[in-house]
């Protein structure tokens, strides 16, 4: 039992360290020297690892050290096809499910009014919180599918994601999320099917998009958030 909580809280930190971008993709994670700097030993830090391998945020290289993820411009758009699919049809079983309702509008309007006290501080830890409320949205929209399968596979796609681009204050378009988030609301608030999938596959893809359009030589592009 203590080893499987070492090993969880091993994943834990080197999760984080991945998706802040304090180790960089491409490097190598070696475990004596990962449990050296978490005061562990080697076993639990090489369970972490492996369960990094699983989420994709991680590649296995030999038995001495893992990599930490590059992603290629065919990752990018194999995982932005798969992240449409999933939150299109949780957005449609929602809709008929009748959970998009006045609580659930009323959410993502709590949602976009906490990111948009974010926007104009301009700090790292302000852009922190935005893209952490930006995933929660979209959590909630996997949520209101109601399949806990679904929404598991894509708390998966939303780290790969994140592992492939950490934004920063320079980088991150306020401007463009902050519109695309009101349009999706505004259909939310419609009550109808089609406004509401076109507003969110819009979202997504000019997301995809953004990324995509970078040489392929810049990914991954994952740069502190600076």
């Amino acid at each position: 039992m203590e080893r499987l909580t070492l090993a969880r809280q091993a994943y834990a930190e080197i999760q984080r360290r991945i998706l802040s971008g304090e180790l960089a993709a491409g490097q190598r994670l070696l475990p004596d020297a990962l449990a050296n700097a978490l005061a562990i030993s080697q076993t639990p830090v090489k369970e972490a690892l492996a369960l990094l391998e699983r989420d994709g945020l991680v590649t296995g290289v030999d038995r001495r050290a893992s990599l930490v993820r590059r992603f290629t411009p065919t990752d990018i758009l194999e995982i932005y096809e798969a992240r449409i699919l999933l939150e299109l049809n949780a957005l449609a079983t929602g809709f008929h499910a009748g959970r998009l309702d006045a609580d659930f509008i009323a959410a993502v309007e709590r949602n976009l009014a906490a990111q948009a006290v974010q926007y104009g501080v301009g700090t790292r830890e302000s852009l922190a919180e935005i893209i952490a409320l930006d995933r929660s949205l979209h959590a909630m929209i996997l949520e209101a599918g109601g399949n806990k399968v679904l929404a598991g596979w894509h708390h998966g796609i939303q780290l790969q994601l994140q592992t492939a681009q950490t934004y920063s204050i320079a980088n991150y378009d306020i401007g463009r999320s902050r519109d695309e988030h009101q349009r999706i609301l505004a259909a939310l608030r419609t009550g109808r099917l089609e406004p509401m999938q076109a507003a969110l596959r819009d979202h997504l893809e000019a997301s995809r998009d953004d990324l995509i359009r970078r040489h392929p030589d810049d990914l991954p592009l994952r740069r502190q958030l600076a």
